[in-house]
């Protein structure tokens, strides 16, 4: 009893004035593992007690975000920066004990071919061993390799540790994978919540079928070779599908009665017939649209007048829309509104605009020169007896992204105008942008000064608009 009041007086003396130090070491894991890993690392340097409580963090998140630095060093050496990436990677292995605790992720970010999957496999064995609950492999080619020197995923039949069942996610970005090994892994991998496949060029005929419980989302995104996709008997709540639309890729969806929500990207090559595709997907799930409740589109181009959807979706209730950088400002965001027309229940609608950086020639156009939103053509939409339905539902309206610039201006003005049944705005001046190796997810971007200027703007400007309306600017 002495000796253990003389080791906490020992401590409080040590850490006076640090109360958090004092903590146990499965606590500050905890704290540690809301940190990034990069920022794990820089507390060693607090004091001798945090020097190597780093690798409690039950996360390794291993993205030194390589577009930077290839981005910084202009006439790099990949080979060079490939091989001290792993070199660095096999460091921490060597670092973490191999009792440590159970990882809750695992994920790489960096360009890592074929020549490397020896390295890979140890580490994935590594982290298997250690019960390990997400798996991310996001090789990127920024040196654009062909298929063939992609990174091979080394578990399938045959080869499956029994640690691997208590996968719940798994993404694998550039990297090839066999049918029969994805099969493989929703078989057997019970615990498994989400799955997404990114630019897999090797697969080509994908079956999901009477998948476990707990399978949520599946994730599909340019996988060029894809020309069939089976889901059969599932509980999946969420489809994310980047890609051609018919007859490129089909789809066949039997006992999917959960299936409420559908994410749609196209090939970001068609520009020019862009919508055109948005249609083929939407026709790819036709079968399950009157059970959709919630629909989001990824626009790779300006929306015209012209740019109308056809099939009709009576349930939805949330429909979002996300602009990418190529929007420009001086295009009109008010034919999307045509939308309307195939969503006679909509009660939320939401706008996520990305970052973009103005040209030197938008910088010099007049405000009142912007495209595809004359009065005239404002008018013919908002006319529409289907479109009128819909405003006569929708509720609720965010707009993610807001910078005050015209065209977001002018198609708040006309929700809150024709919105008879609107009751709350929620506006997020928040930047984010979109990165094509992470298809689906917003990249939030530091720009304080911007979102300052952005978020008065928004108060000068809707403080008039709308008055009737509860806004509420974040």
């Amino acid at each position: 009893m002495a000796k253990k009041q003389r080791r906490d007086s020992k401590m409080d003396s040590t850490f006076q004035g640090d109360r958090i130090s004092m903590l146990p070491d499965d606590v500050l894991g905890l704290i540690l593992s809301s940190l990034s890993l990069k920022e794990s690392i820089k507390t060693s340097i607090l004091s001798s007690r945090w020097r190597n409580l780093w690798i409690l963090t039950p996360k390794l998140d291993l993205d030194l975000d390589s577009t930077a630095i290839l981005h910084k060093w202009r006439n790099y050496n990949i080979s060079k920066i490939r091989c001290e990436f792993v070199r660095w990677v096999d460091h921490l292995f060597t670092i973490l004990p191999k009792s440590s605790t159970n990882l809750v992720r695992f994920r790489v970010v960096f360009d890592l071919s074929s020549f490397f999957s020896g390295w890979i496999d140890d580490w994935l064995s590594s982290a298997v061993s250690r019960k390990v609950e997400s798996i991310d492999l996001i090789l990127n080619s920024y040196s654009h390799s062909p298929e063939e020197c992609l990174y091979y995923f080394p578990f399938q039949k045959g080869n499956f540790p029994d640690n691997l069942k208590l996968l719940k996610k798994l993404s694998l970005h550039r990297v090839n994978v066999s049918d029969a090994a994805v099969a493989f892994l929703l078989g057997n991998c019970r615990l498994l919540e989400q799955l997404s496949l990114s630019w897999c060029g090797k697969l080509s005929s994908l079956e999901v079928v009477g998948t476990s419980p707990v399978f949520k989302c599946l994730e599909i995104s340019q996988c060029a070779s894809l020309y069939s996709v089976v889901i059969r008997e599932s509980n999946v709540v969420c489809i994310k599908y980047g890609g051609p639309g018919i007859p490129q890729s089909r789809f066949k969806l039997v006992g999917v009665p959960r299936l409420t929500q559908l994410w749609i990207q196209g090939e970001p090559q068609m520009m020019l017939h862009y919508i055109i595709n948005i249609r083929g997907i939407i026709d790819m799930f036709d079968s399950v649209l009157p059970q959709l409740h919630m629909l989001k589109i990824y626009t790779m181009s300006a929306i015209t007048y012209y740019d109308t959807l056809k099939k009709m979706m009576p349930n939805l209730k949330e429909l979002v829309v996300v602009l990418s950088s190529n929007y420009k400002d001086n295009c009109s965001l008010v034919p999307i509104i045509s939308w309307f027309s195939v969503t006679p229940c909509l009660q939320r609608f939401v706008l996520e605009a990305s970052l973009r950086e103005k040209s030197i020639v938008e910088m010099m156009m007049p405000e009142h020169l912007m495209r595809n939103g004359h009065d005239y053509e404002v008018s013919k939409i908002n006319s529409k007896s289907e479109v009128q339905l819909a405003y006569s539902h929708i509720k609720e309206v965010e707009f993610v992204g807001y910078r005050g610039v015209r065209n977001h201006l002018q198609m708040v003005t006309q929700l809150v105008r024709h919105g008879v049944a609107l009751e709350k705005i929620i506006v997020d001046p928040q930047s984010f942008e979109l990165r094509w190796t992470m298809p689906w997810d917003r990249i939030s971007r530091n720009q304080m000064e911007n979102e300052i200027i952005a978020r008065k703007r928004a108060k000068d400007q809707l403080i008039d608009v709308t008055s009737r309306i509860n806004v509420n600017i974040l």
